[in-house]
């Protein structure tokens, strides 16, 4: 994909046709930089004193262009380009080729008073996402075709776009030299300057909530392949929105006018999911809280309930009397199998919809029944949910805390990363129980002092148990009281089992001993509890693991890991403490 100044899109002035070259030039590669909205000021004698480009596109081959964007009705009457605004009928004249030129003197000056060695082509196009103009078509002398992009092309722009760095190429010529990728990113600093004044992870996740609160393209393609689709199962990694869409899925559903069951599985997810606003006809529960609506009136020890309700939904349970005819489930993975059989039978019979939303890397809740390993969700979806489709693209972490998620992921797809950027996360290794604790003070500290968080905002998480955390007998950090379930004034310390689904900014995770991370189950619950930091992570490890052990150890894990804790760092993409 490729990168966005800004990295993340604001109202599009309006425009719809702004915003479907947007979502068309986010399918380039990641070879191209776009910059969206550019404005840009002039000195008045040789360029225009100011203006704005609707986005200028970079590339370290072709060179940048910068492209004026009109939707609408387009027509060329009387010595001048009108536009014509399909809802109100109304007309006006536009000069978009005018526009596109004065955005390429601007860049163009810039570049050859600030970097004169490195001045690539710059060069003009204009956009016209609502028509689409046949080759041949009589134009004015300014707009050639060949510079033109039309509606036909907003599938596909790449292809396009390079015939026209072609045209001008062969016009100006000018002969095609490839830039080095330190002197691309010159030029993309001399336009698009990056600096730095006190950057607080605060400040950093607001990027990242915006991003979140948009569905990408391919979400909105899946919520729209699933209003025909009626059972269907959606993986996707830690991070890329099934939570968002399964509660987006659930409200469609519900504005069906029928009854909608949201079923979670972690106790703490359910609580915040009651606590927002939901249609009437959405019914939040997790396997607990339906166990006790559908076996009201017996006193269930909250020790057995799930495997006495298990039993009871199995053998006793009249299906006459299920309400729900649409069922959605998040954190499938998690459920018996036997229960999600039974839940899309009830759908089935009602008529309804069922959907699972599932992360097999999740899997961290194992189930036995007399002794024997039961079916996991994620094999009973395999072998009977026909319809399976995929998520890839990270929309909670930053690119950053997103390398350090994708270690653990078995097939890292390549369009998996945000665009969203961030602090590296932090490898801290400590030797015992009390630097262990220093080190989690020190984080506090920094959180809250320097990057101006709210307590809130901060977790920590052991991928042990609160019992045997090497934190147990820690009742406060940095002078703020912890907390095993969310408090006002507290920092929650809590299992990543038990955080399952949810997210804060920044993460601490702990326990995590060196000698482990060979083990499946301590990579899966340092990929669920990694995943969970949506702007800042920083994992403390126990160093258990002796410079004489290490090559063995890495041998496990990666042949191409350097045998030390910076090695191992490395390759979890985080700077090493």
């Amino acid at each position: 994909m490729a990168r966005f100044y800004p990295a993340f899109a604001g109202d599009f002035h309006g425009s719809e046709g702004e915003r479907q070259a947007y979502r068309a030039l986010e399918t380039l590669g990641d070879d191209y930089t776009v910059f969206h909205s550019y404005c840009w000021l002039g000195d008045g004698v040789r360029t225009a004193p100011q203006g704005e480009a609707d986005f200028v596109v970079l590339h370290p081959k072709h060179g940048i262009l910068a492209i004026e964007v009109k939707a609408g009705g387009i027509a060329y009457e009387d010595g001048a380009w009108q536009q014509t605004n399909r809802r109100t009928g109304e007309r006006k004249v536009i000069y978009p080729f005018q526009q596109a030129e004065n955005s390429c003197q601007c860049i163009l000056a810039e570049l050859r008073q600030r970097t004169p060695q490195y001045v690539p082509l710059v060069a003009k196009a204009v956009w016209f996402t609502s028509v689409e103009i046949p080759q041949g078509k009589p134009l004015p002398l300014e707009s050639p075709r060949d510079i033109i992009l039309d509606a036909g092309d907003l599938r596909e722009p790449k292809a396009k776009l390079e015939k026209i760095y072609s045209y001008w190429r062969k016009l100006f010529r000018i002969p095609e030299r490839v830039q080095s990728p330190s002197v691309f990113r010159q030029v993309i600093q001399t336009l698009q300057p990056v600096f730095r004044i006190v950057e607080t992870v605060s400040a950093a996740s607001q990027a990242v909530e915006q991003s979140t609160a948009r569905l990408t393209n391919a979400q909105f393609a899946l919520l729209e392949y699933l209003t025909d689709q009626r059972t269907a199962a959606i993986h996707g990694a830690a991070g890329t929105g099934k939570s968002l869409l399964a509660a987006e899925k659930a409200r469609m559903l519900a504005r069906e006018g029928q009854k909608v069951l949201y079923l979670c599985f972690n106790e703490f997810l359910f609580e915040r999911l009651r606590s927002c606003h939901w249609d009437s006809q959405i019914m939040i529960h997790n396997e607990r809280t339906l166990a006790e609506e559908l076996m009201a009136g017996r006193n269930l020890p909250l020790t057995t309930v799930l495997r006495e309700f298990e039993e009871f939904f199995q053998n006793e349970f009249d299906d006459t009397l299920w309400e729900y005819p649409n069922i959605v489930i998040d954190e499938a993975q998690d459920f018996p199998s036997a229960l999600l059989e039974h839940l899309a039978l009830l759908a089935e019979l009602h008529n309804g919809a069922f959907y699972l939303f599932y992360d097999r890397g999740q899997t961290i809740i194992s189930r036995r029944s007399t002794g024997q390993t039961q079916q996991t969700a994620a094999e009973w979806i395999d072998a009977h949910m026909d319809c399976r489709l995929v998520l890839y693209r990270n929309c909670r972490n930053t690119a950053e805390i997103g390398r350090t998620v994708q270690s653990f992921l078995s097939g890292r797809h390549k369009n998996y990363l945000n665009a969203i950027h961030g602090n590296k996360p932090r490898a801290v290794f400590v030797p015992d129980a009390e630097a262990l604790a220093a080190a989690a003070a020190d984080f506090v500290r920094r959180m809250k002092s320097e990057e101006k968080l709210e307590i809130q905002d901060i977790v920590i998480l052991t991928v042990s148990t609160l019992e045997k955390s090497m934190l147990a007998g820690v009742t406060s950090l940095a002078g703020i009281p912890l907390a095993h379930q969310p408090a006002e004034g507290k920092v929650w310390f809590t299992t990543v089992r038990r955080y399952k689904g949810l997210e804060a900014k920044a993460v601490l995770l702990v326990d995590v001993h060196v000698s482990k991370l060979v083990k499946p189950t301590c990579q899966r619950l340092v990929y669920v509890g990694s995943s969970r930091a949506s702007a800042y992570l920083e994992t403390i490890f126990l160093s258990d693991v002796s410079a004489e052990e290490y090559p063995a150890l890495v041998e496990q894990l990666d042949t191409a890991i350097e045998p030390s804790p910076q090695g191992v760092a490395k390759w979890l993409g985080m700077e090493a403490q």
